[in-house]
């Protein structure tokens, strides 16, 4: 089974518009790839922001110009790791359709079987307003990590909202103050476990 390298590591903003607009590119009409989560439109308004505020630094590199250009830069990031988890349930590690979407493909280690399903899944405390932050033992084996999240819990219903190569995540723009639940899975060379124990996390007002 193959799995998505998100290849967010080293990108400086500047990089990451061209990087952001390569996957928009490679997606958006790809038939591969219906009703891409995110919408394409929303990632091309979250990498324009992102060139604007990289043209501000630019012309006037002040702390102001700073701040707005790590927002952008935050939320294109975020788009792009929630993009990385909808290529990968779709492709269902064909490693064809994985780059076909450009993203590349992680490359591959040793098989160890089956993984255990992700455990000690806490939230974690922080200072940015919308944003519900997660940790969680981190598998061997594990590739990818799969995080879903629900509004409710009579019953759960479980939406795919990012991948990440780390034990931990954070989901943004959400509702302050409101109650979420989150879930976690592992995915290695013999497939995806199931979900985690549920986590309930308050974003942050």
């Amino acid at each position: 089974m193959s799995t998505v390298k998100i290849g967010l590591t080293g990108q400086n903003a500047t990089s990451l518009v061209a990087y952001a607009q390569a996957l928009h590119d490679k997606v958006k009409g790809n038939p591969n790839f219906a009703t891409p989560t995110p919408a394409m439109a929303d990632l091309e308004t979250a990498i324009g922001t992102l060139a604007t505020t990289n043209a501000a630094v630019d012309a006037n590199p002040g702390p102001v110009e700073h701040q707005a250009r790590r927002v952008a830069m935050a939320a294109v990031e975020g788009l792009v790791r929630q993009l990385a988890g909808y290529v990968q349930a779709i492709s269902a590690g064909d490693a064809d359709i994985i780059l076909s979407s450009g993203f590349a493909v992680r490359r591959k280690g040793s098989p160890i079987g089956e993984l255990p399903r992700p455990t000690k899944l806490e939230s974690l405390l922080t200072n940015t307003t919308g944003r519900g932050s997660l940790r969680w033992q981190a598998e061997y084996g594990a590739d990818l990590y799969h995080v879903f999240m629900s509004e409710s819990n009579e019953p759960f219903n479980w939406q795919l909202v990012g991948a990440t190569t780390k034990s931990r995540f954070n989901a943004d723009s959400l509702e302050p103050g409101k109650f979420y639940w989150f879930a976690v899975t592992a995915i290695g060379t013999a497939g995806e476990t199931s979900l985690s124990e549920p986590c309930r996390v308050m974003a942050a007002a």
